[in-house]
């Protein structure tokens, strides 16, 4: 359940050291109209906007008061939100929507984090108990547009007010917390250099008799982790190595990984067809019991790759194979 939401710019220069609660009950968007414009504004009646650390107010809680997101990388048109996310406690028990007259978003820098980058996501409990849930909310998903951030810090403010539930939580809630944006593969993480040898030995062969008419053969090698969760990081997500179709060699070879320390890979070969029919997946296996890695078969058509050591070699072989 998504909502558009009205937002709330400040320049830095109007930032003060109140509290982060606001006691004015209502909120007033666009222009006033028994204002005179042609009166230059009083800066000293100019309310001051406080972005003072808040990750828990009347049953909301942020899972963090910082957070660390990277901007899409260059070339990518589609890449993964970067979630900021709240949870509500059992006082919002049958609390089903917000008071749009109180819900806005005051951003310190709109450079860093424009207001058109962040859409407000209400997760009820029936998304995550499945259909016998209810309308209750459970949690608050602030969605940033990796398109629209720019590197720099900010901070974020959010005012929401239970529109209906217990009269103990209908009063407006505030969550403040830094937003850091960095520069995409910037973030960084612990790596260990990695290289990978596979053996190609039956590809050829397997091909010939599965796939009548191949037209790429690549080595893929993916971190099992969300993407979204580690997108931007300074190691490797995925690695897509191509093989000559022509003249398929006896070994591939892959330099220079970044793999990210405690992390698992996906890895197999994959064979593209000018049918769907023509695809082949292989899985891959140990070709010499080395050390610090192991990998594991975890279907006949890919298999997980561990590392628990810098600079090994992992050598590998084709183990068994899924054709349509």
């Amino acid at each position: 359940m998504k909502k558009t939401l009205l937002y709330l710019s400040l320049p830095l220069i109007l930032l003060g050291l109140s509290s982060c609660d606001s006691s004015n009950s209502s909120l007033s968007f666009g222009n006033n109209p028994n204002s005179d414009s042609s009166k230059p504004s009083d800066s000293s009646t100019q309310p001051s906007e406080d972005f003072t650390i808040k990750t828990s107010d009347n049953g909301l809680s942020a899972s963090a008061s910082s957070f660390t997101f990277a901007a899409a990388e260059t070339g990518d048109d589609n890449p993964p939100d970067a979630t900021i996310s709240l949870t509500t406690d059992q006082t919002w028990t049958l609390c089903t929507g917000l008071n749009e007259n109180y819900t806005k978003i005051i951003i310190e820098n709109e450079t860093v984090l424009p207001k058109d980058a962040i859409e407000m996501d209400l997760v009820l409990n029936s998304e995550l108990v499945g259909p016998s849930g209810s309308n209750d909310i459970e949690g608050i998903n602030l969605n940033l547009d990796r398109k629209l951030i720019q590197p720099g810090d900010t901070k974020l403010k959010l005012e929401v007010r239970p529109l209906n539930g217990s009269s103990s939580i209908t009063k407006t809630t505030t969550i403040c917390v830094d937003v850091h944006i960095k520069q995409f593969g910037t973030i960084e993480v612990a790596t260990y250099d990695v290289d990978v040898k596979v053996n190609l030995d039956g590809l050829a062969d397997t091909i010939q008799k599965e796939s009548k008419n191949p037209t790429s053969i690549s080595l893929n090698i993916t971190d099992t982790a969300n993407r979204k969760d580690v997108y931007g990081y300074s190691a490797d997500y995925s690695s897509q190595t191509d093989i000559s179709l022509n003249e398929i060699p006896e070994e591939v070879t892959v330099e220079g990984i970044k793999y990210a320390v405690g992390h698992t890979y996906r890895m197999l070969i994959f064979v593209e067809g000018e049918e769907v029919s023509d695809r082949i997946w292989f899985s891959l296996k140990e070709s010499s019991n080395g050390d610090g890695y192991s990998i594991e078969p975890e279907s006949d058509s890919q298999s997980i790759l561990e590392v628990t050591k810098d600079g090994v070699t992992v050598e590998a072989a084709i183990n068994s194979y899924q054709a349509l």
